[in-house]
């Protein structure tokens, strides 16, 4: 942490001696007794020890406020969350292969489920597209910042029979660049232009060659993250035989072309982790800003407290007088 104006919190010094001058204050108060009636002496003293509580505790809250209040003046800056901004398309395959139900209930629906905690979990302000890929890519809902269109939009999907995955790159980089074949320079800082998440089993069958895509896609700026769903088991336990092998090395070489990430998920459970994890990776990052705001609300908290704690001492006193 730092700070914009560091020579106030010398400032602190001032409720530190409020701390000092109200401690030597309270011990130089006389003592009350009180008439022992059985019936309230018991009363009174829990009274008295309520009381007690109740007055140091409204003094400390007050005197929080107060140096919360010059921490806030002291304008402190931290690291903290803040969306990136950057556009995300999410690629979906809806091949046959991806019915195979090694991934318990079945590839399609983990990745449905999985895919919208993705969503969920991206900042209200990010714009977000959604692209499906089969016998054809598709563009299912243009980039927008509704999510709840591109939640509806990926409950929505059916599954087609062929895997055109280079297509489904393509159109997913048409969808979060509005460009259909101009290239984009890289930023000096060599941050992306935009994210693409893409979700497949990898095996693609026709259309435009994957890597042919994914060099592309670096073109245009956009970084793509791929997602493996499924397993690479004898090819003769799948129903999609050939097809329903997981194609690792496509969607890693991918991945690696655009500077992304390949992930893999063999169950339904790693899968939304790394959806989970995904969403605050690409959707987040933490930057410097000034957080005296936050300082001065949790100071304006306390300062409330402090007067209703206050406050409430009256009745209590009340009580202590008619049983001394």
């Amino acid at each position: 942490m730092s700070w914009k104006y560091p020579a106030l919190l010398w400032l602190l010094l001032a409720p530190a001696g409020l701390i000092i001058l109200y401690v030597r204050l309270y011990r130089g108060m006389p003592a009350h007794g009180a008439i022992h009636f059985p019936p309230l002496r018991d009363v009174a003293q829990a009274a008295a020890r309520a009381g007690k509580i109740r007055r140091h505790l409204a003094a400390a809250m007050f005197m929080l406020a107060v140096a919360l209040a010059l921490v806030g003046a002291a304008g402190p800056v931290a690291p903290w969350p803040a969306a990136t901004g950057w556009p995300v398309v999410i690629i979906i395959d809806v091949s046959r292969s991806m019915e195979e139900n090694d991934i318990v209930p079945s590839r399609i629906l983990a990745t449905k489920t999985a895919a919208q905690d993705f969503v969920r979990g991206l900042p209200r302000t990010t714009k977000v597209a959604l692209v499906s890929f089969g016998n054809y890519a598709t563009l299912v809902v243009p980039l927008t910042n509704d999510h709840r269109l591109v939640q509806e939009g990926i409950r929505n999907l059916t599954v087609q029979l062929r895997t055109q995955l280079g297509n489904g790159l393509a159109e997913g980089i048409r969808a979060v660049t509005g460009e259909q074949g101009a290239s984009v320079p890289a930023t000096p800082s060599d941050r992306p232009r935009a994210i693409a998440v893409l979700m497949s089993d990898g095996r693609a069958s026709d259309g435009i060659p994957p890597l042919e895509a994914a060099q592309e896609a670096k073109r245009h700026g956009v970084r793509v993250y791929t997602v493996g769903v499924g397993t690479s088991r004898d090819p003769r336990t799948f129903r999609s035989g050939y097809f329903g092998v997981l194609d690792e090395p496509t969607l890693r070489a991918i991945a690696t072309e655009t500077g992304g990430e390949y992930f893999r998920a063999a169950e339904a459970g790693r899968l939304r982790q790394i959806y989970r994890h995904l969403a605050r990776t690409i959707g987040w990052e933490r930057k410097s800003q000034e957080v005296a705001a936050v300082a001065g609300g949790i100071a304006l908290l306390c300062l409330v407290a402090a007067v209703v704690l206050r406050s409430g001492l009256a009745p209590m006193a009340d009580v202590g007088a008619r049983v001394k």
